[in-house]
């Protein structure tokens, strides 16, 4: 797992009458950053990356930053309660768009982009 280096920012998980979503959905970090995306209400949430649209050379780094909160491969276990988290680092990761989801709300559009400077 490559650590943190610089800025972590944070990411809601939210389910509620306007729908399930990320906020922010997309954000644009520099390699060596966090994030932390924190379950907030309509739970169970979790974050996972396609491994179909993560690049080849890229999958084994970004499977390692998940650390002990994977449930698969690119997947993160799901956080049920409000104020669970789940940090993933961006360390070692090349510049790209990485498309991520939360497992159970796919249907429902719960996706986002992760932009790598």
């Amino acid at each position: 797992m490559a650590p943190i280096t610089g800025t972590t920012h944070e990411v809601k998980m939210v389910g509620d009458a306007k729908g399930y979503r990320f906020e922010p959905a997309n954000l644009t970090v520099k390699q060596g950053d966090g994030i932390k995306w924190i379950m907030i209400s309509g739970g169970p949430h979790n974050v996972a990356f396609d491994p179909a649209t993560i690049p080849p050379d890229v999958r084994p780094q970004l499977d390692a930053n998940m650390g002990t909160d994977r449930m698969s491969e690119l997947s993160s276990n799901m956080k049920i309660n409000p104020g669970e988290s789940i940090t993933i680092s961006f360390g070692n990761i090349k510049p790209g768009q990485y498309p991520y989801h939360c497992t159970p709300h796919l249907a429902l559009g719960m996706k986002g982009i992760i932009t790598v400077q």
